[in-house]
């Protein structure tokens, strides 16, 4: 892969959407960004008024077929929190959630390659069929901030990091057609638990094509990677990293109130910083009360991303996103589709753009 140039910034109005600070030059990429998802505070969804809740989307997973993204927030429903399935070819927000799982935290979202939904939930990581009607399993844990599913040498294996003790567990999953019959700790020495040396604040993890283990450490402030039971371990310094996200030999690395996305190689190295364009987004880059973060992040091979803008909001307390409605107007001409409120929660879109060689 040639290794990634950063170019002079440009303005905002040249730039139009496109990210182009952080990527190989020779390759002509670049992504336009898009919201692909928010909480409209002036609908409801399945009779639930959005004015006030759900809040803090951190967990964020997509569906094997890439046809959904799971939501996860945890300030809803009395606080207990909630998750969404999202139709991701659906424009209208409303519609385009398609099912809520009420009473669940979701801080960490992930989904194995049947469609299993695994939600890290207090003290537990529950596990959901893809539709979020039917609770397949429970497994009791700790302080479990996020997930991993993958298949090692034909068995379905979970990883869950633990943000309170810096240690990763990996679960062996016995399957029984579509559910699941049981989850026993394994590897690892025959434990099932690997503490991270260093560690005091693990976060995402994700597990890549060959097997690698990801995961990072908010505090810490580092991407640590290991072979399968904890082999060969290394680390690089990334400031304030929440979650970790797979893309070929690129490695994306949200950065909580950096409000950044770092990139790296699979070898670790530092390639670049992607920034959002939040101006022509037009979204506050504080967010709600300046506690806007960039926290999950999910790929989608070769064609982009999405990542969960967690506390964030609208700009100017305004939102041009959502339905046409009675909180509609026209301002100097230009139509607001809320002229009395922010939106919130915004699910960021990043589509690669390949530019043909001239």
């Amino acid at each position: 892969m040639p290794p990634l140039r950063l170019k002079n910034p440009f303005p905002l109005a040249v730039l139009a959407g496109l990210l182009l600070s952080a990527l190989p030059a020779a390759a002509g990429d670049a992504y336009k960004w898009t919201v692909q998802y928010l909480i409209d505070n002036s609908r409801t969804v399945f009779g639930h008024p959005q004015k006030i809740s759900p809040r803090h989307n951190r967990g964020l997973a997509i569906s094997p077929d890439g046809k959904y993204l799971y939501a996860g927030y945890h300030h809803s429903f009395n606080n207990a929190g909630e998750v969404r399935r999202i139709q991701i070819d659906v424009a209208d927000y409303e519609r385009a959630t398609v099912a809520v799982l009420p009473g669940v935290l979701g801080k960490g979202i992930a989904t194995d390659d049947k469609g299993r939904v695994y939600i890290c939930d207090i003290s537990a990581i529950q596990i959901y069929d893809a539709a979020l009607e039917t609770r397949l399993l429970r497994i009791p844990a700790g302080i479990t901030d996020s997930v991993a599913a993958a298949r090692e040498g034909g068995e379905l294996v979970l990883y869950g990091s633990d943000r309170e003790d810096g240690t990763l567990s990996r679960w062996v999953l016995k399957e029984n057609g579509d559910g699941l019959s049981s989850a026993t700790l394994g590897g690892f020495g025959g434990t099932g638990v690997f503490k991270v040396p260093g560690a005091t604040d693990l976060r995402g993890v994700k597990v890549d094509a060959k097997g690698n283990i990801w995961v990072v450490d908010l505090k810490g402030n580092k991407v640590f990677k290991m072979k399968p039971e904890g082999k060969d371990l290394k680390s690089v310094e990334v400031k304030g990293p929440m979650d970790v996200a797979i893309d070929g030999q690129r490695v994306l690395v949200t950065r909580w109130a950096e409000r950044a996305i770092t990139v790296l190689d699979d070898e670790l190295n530092v390639l670049g910083s992607l920034s959002v364009p939040w101006e022509e987004l037009e979204l506050s880059p504080f967010g709600n009360n300046r506690q806007g973060c960039l926290s999950g992040i999910v790929t989608v091979p070769g064609k982009g991303f999405f990542v969960a803008n967690e506390a964030g909001q609208t700009a100017n307390q305004k939102s041009t996103y959502g339905r046409i409605d009675d909180h509609s107007d026209l301002i100097d001409g230009k139509l607001f589709r809320d002229v009395f409120q922010d939106d919130n929660e915004p699910i960021l879109r990043a589509t690669e753009v390949t530019t043909a060689p001239q």
